[in-house]
């Protein structure tokens, strides 16, 4: 009689042990899927060193292909976009989380480290106070009724919404205007460092707007209406600044960005290629909920929350269409959501949720139970996708940072790691993983050395029975290669362990181990003298691959 073990697809704890395949065990750590085969990842690779306290890196001088230069750190949960101002050449970056949403570049954010050095915040404050508009009375054209308004714009081109509007002024067509009044911007780091002034028009329409006069500098005190010509309509009406309490900043597409108003858990948006403009218009209350973390997928954005998701879609932020799913799986972690480009995970009550174009589903139904995943406090969770898999991280009961890869699309088991993560950067110019371990920022699966990893197979059942030797076919060797003979009485436990105790172990009560050195590939004897009804086995490596394992009662079954 036979046993092996091979295509190892990871570990299945929901089910009955005595009821696994071949394929999955109740044990996988530390290996490295999507070969078939077992092997072991690569320890991380350290390349940076962020200060002490830091929660978040993000790699600023994505032209350069460089594991160094340049990390942004920040020791509170933030969330960073790449800009998409197509006339920009700065690498400008908008984040949420380290206070009120701001922005940096590489032209003031590189300065020196820590990174960023400098920064602006995002949005321009609009100015507070109404113009003061009078008229010397010196045309003697058509008599007609003005307003005057006046914005604050940046070095960068972003202009703030509309000051109140001054009060009705009527004058002459052709008459001189004395404009005063003018609020000086408020302090901080705007860059606000021009202003620009509008007024009505009546079209031939009969339709009244306001149309730009002129621009002057933020340090202007007065200026007039001359007469000349009135170039375009005021754009900015209704722009705000971002809500100081957003956070979990997403890049969407058509140039979008969405953010959590954290104070009533309502999703605002930004105005298209405008990240520093979010009307109040653009907004959605999720029924019932508040929400808790975005993912995007295609052109949806999937809102998480504390009850059932939100679907949205649409090609403009003004038009968006929002879409309740019936499904009951609440986010309970923020940073564990993680879009996977097909759609979008995230740590529920019942397991690790997805949504994406085929629907919803929990991706560790059958894998794990309930109670196992909660076990592993999924409140603590964070993510991040690598190679097409979830790669999760979590607090164990011990407090000890744990991790995990699955695959949302085709989950056959779990495969844990020893260690996790707090924070993680995917770098998609150099297609790259960097997590932070302590102040390390260490190159995901690039080390010299690789993890221990472990496979345990399901257990075996049959006629009481003896395996007496076994084999393993890999790539290179040694090889750890252990049997584990289940259910024994004590008696013969302790028979075993006195007689050849450089040969057993007794790793949990009922279980005798047999552990082997494998060298090469050729059959191998293990000791006999008692026997089981039931069985497991398991191969550990720190190095090569491996194919298969297997057990026999005697040495021809395995030639």
């Amino acid at each position: 009689m036979k046993r092996t073990i091979s295509t190892f697809a990871g570990a299945v704890l929901a089910t009955e042990p005595k009821l696994l395949g071949e394929t999955v065990g109740i044990e996988s750590r530390n290996q490295k899927p999507g070969r078939g085969d077992f092997r072991p990842w690569r320890e991380p690779k350290p390349v940076a060193t962020a200060p002490n306290g830091t929660k978040t890196i993000y790699r600023m001088g994505r032209s350069l292909a460089s594991d160094v230069l340049y990390w942004l750190t920040w020791a509170n949960v933030v969330h960073a976009i790449h800009g998409f101002v197509s006339s920009d050449t700065t690498e400008r970056t908008f984040y949420t989380g380290d206070g009120p949403p701001k922005q940096t570049n590489t032209a003031i954010g590189l300065a020196g480290p820590p990174y960023p050095s400098a920064w602006r915040y995002l949005g321009v404050p609009a100015p507070a106070q109404a113009l003061l508009v009078t008229s010397n009375n010196d045309g003697s054209g058509d008599a007609e009724i003005r307003y005057y308004t006046y914005t604050y714009v940046t070095s960068y081109g972003e202009e703030s919404a509309p000051a109140p509007v001054s009060a009705q002024v009527t004058c002459k067509s052709d008459d001189t205007l004395n404009i005063t009044n003018i609020a000086a911007p408020p302090a901080g780091s705007y860059g606000i460092n021009r202003i620009r002034f509008y007024r009505t028009q009546t079209g031939t329409a009969g339709d009244t707007e306001f149309f730009f006069l002129r621009e002057e500098l933020s340090t202007t005190a007065n200026t007039t209406d001359d007469g000349r010509a009135l170039g375009e309509v005021l754009p900015t009406d209704g722009w705000l600044p971002p809500p100081a309490d957003l956070r979990n900043l997403t890049a969407m597409w058509n140039g979008i960005a969405a953010g959590i108003v954290d104070s009533d858990g309502s999703v605002r948006y930004c105005i298209a290629y405008k990240p520093y403009a979010w009307p109040i218009s653009q907004e959605t209350i999720p029924p019932n909920a508040k929400a808790v973390a975005l993912g995007v997928f295609g052109q949806s954005l999937l809102i998480l929350t504390t009850g059932k998701p939100v679907l949205v879609s649409g090609s403009s932020p003004d038009s968006l269409d929002e879409q309740p799913l019936e499904m009951n799986q609440a986010c309970v972690a923020s940073r564990s959501a993680v879009s996977m480009g097909h759609g979008v995970a995230w740590a529920a009550p019942d397991g690790l949720a997805y949504f994406g174009a085929s629907g919803p589903k929990v991706v560790t139904t059958g894998i794990l139970t309930r109670e196992q995943w909660q076990a592993m406090r999924p409140d603590t969770m964070t993510g991040a996708a690598f190679e097409g898999a979830y790669f999760g991280s979590y607090l164990d009961a011990g407090n000890v940072r744990r991790g995990f890869f699955i695959d949302c699309i085709n989950p056959a088991g779990i495969f844990m790691l020893d260690a996790g993560y707090e924070s993680v950067f995917w770098d998609d110019s150099q297609d790259a993983l960097y997590v932070l371990d302590g102040t390390s920022i260490k190159r995901w699966d690039e080390g010299t050395a690789f993890m221990q990893a472990r496979h345990t197979s399901g257990t075996f059942q049959g006629t009481e029975t003896n395996y007496s030797a076994a084999r393993v076919e890999a790539d290179g060797y040694p090889i750890t290669f252990f049997v584990d003979a289940l259910e024994l009485p004590a008696g013969v436990i302790a028979d075993r362990l006195a007689a050849r105790p450089d040969l057993f172990t007794n790793p949990e009560p009922g279980v005798l181990r047999y552990t082997a050195n494998v060298i090469n590939r050729q059959p191998f004897k293990m000791p006999g003298q008692f026997t089981a009804r039931l069985w497991r086995m398991g191969v550990q490596t720190a190095a090569s691959g491996l194919q298969w394992a297997s057990m026999a009662t005697s040495l021809d079954e395995l030639v």
